[in-house]
């Protein structure tokens, strides 16, 4: 019970805070949204995807960057690239619907690059909860999808509240009370719409924390915190480089939203659970879900905001615990980040901005921040 005890603490990381990016500015250099939006675009291009492909995948890839999850942005663009060249992704893939109600659809992403098949299936679940209050909409035979926050807030700006959940890779977190893989970090975004404020946006990984972070903390030379890893030996580690399956996060809770999560972009529309994905990540078919709710139709859209802004704003004016310079909302701080990147620049570690200088040049394209 005592080795148990160790891997998983009921109590003592309950409370810690959440695990954020790490930052060194002596590491980084800062690239223009725009600048990195257009290499982005043109390196796909080269890769023959269409043009609106590209654009729609640059967007979503940069978005992520912008809201400080480098990991899931332009720094996964060489595996994309690499992908492509390999076979795994097909650059001109067709987004077809299979299946569609009034309410709900399933797509085809025909093995393409999963940001232009994300996009399509939750711009189809908002076109639907416009019709008819809420829009469902499950893709298969996709790829990596990159960030699902970016999902969920293209419900939001057209007013609704939107979700999105993907299944990428193999088995990778643990069961609860296993020293082995047993799910996928399935990411989770809700997102909600506000007044005043920036909007709600709760975006996590079923695990104790996500593999972009493991792989920033590598990347930055970072030990990682106790209790979020395993190594292949299925003991504790804080080494990222020799981590092998992540805890699940709160315990049977993360271990529970990632078996759901796996249901409803896997089974549900033909595809495979994580435990029986045995292929590299961008060799696996990708299935992502998308939920949209109209927020009009449910019910008087005054008092829904109303209600909403109130509370919010009782609970950003209660006192800071120690540590906190003042109470948030999950968001909020991609928010203050992206209006930041948006007019200073993006920061970017060396090693990836390096990576996409010798994409560029490799390509005869020109590096628009040297």
């Amino acid at each position: 019970m005592a080795a148990l005890a160790a891997v998983f603490p009921s109590d003592r990381f309950m409370h810690r805070p959440t695990l954020d990016f790490p930052h060194d500015e002596s590491q980084e250099v800062r690239v223009d949204a725009d600048s990195l939006r257009q290499l982005t675009v043109d390196l796909l291009v080269k890769a023959t995807m269409f043009r609106f492909d590209a654009e729609t995948a640059a967007d979503r890839l940069v978005e992520a960057d912008l809201r400080g999850i480098q990991s899931h942005g332009t720094r996964a663009l060489g595996r994309y690239l690499d992908a492509i060249e390999a076979g795994n992704i097909d650059p001109r893939a067709k987004v077809l619907i299979e299946t569609e109600t009034p309410a709900l659809a399933v797509l085809d992403g025909g093995l393409g690059i999963g940001h232009v098949a994300a996009t399509r299936g939750m711009e189809t679940a908002i076109k639907k909860a416009k019709e008819v209050g809420t829009g469902t909409v499950a893709v298969k035979g996709s790829r990596h999808l990159g960030a699902a926050s970016v999902y969920a807030l293209m419900a939001v700006r057209e007013g609704m509240i939107g979700y999105c959940t993907t299944s990428t890779g193999g088995a990778t977190v643990a069961a609860y009370g296993s020293r082995g893989p047993a799910t996928a970090n399935n990411a989770i975004a809700w997102a909600v719409p506000t007044r005043e404020g920036p909007p709600f946006v709760l975006d996590m990984a079923c695990g104790a924390t996500s593999w972009g972070k493991l792989e920033s903390f590598q990347l930055y030379g970072h030990a990682l915190p106790d209790g979020l890893a395993l190594d292949a030996d299925g003991n504790p580690t804080t080494d990222a480089s020799r981590t092998k399956t992540l805890l699940p996060a709160s315990g049977a809770r993360g271990f529970g939203l990632a078996f759901l999560s796996s249901v409803l972009a896997g089974p549900l529309v033909g595809g495979k659970m994580p435990l029986h994905k045995t292929g590299a990540p961008l060799a696996e078919r990708s299935e992502h879900f998308f939920y949209v709710l109209d927020v009009r139709q449910f019910g008087d859209e005054e008092r829904f905001y109303g209600e909403l802004n109130a509370t919010m704003a009782e609970i950003r004016s209660l006192p800071p615990a120690d540590g906190f310079d003042r109470v948030r909302f999950p968001g909020e701080l991609e928010q203050e980040r992206e209006d930041e990147y948006r007019r200073d620049g993006i920061p970017l570690h060396r090693d990836h901005a390096a990576l996409l200088e010798e994409r560029a040049v490799a390509a005869g394209l020109g590096v628009p921040w040297s």
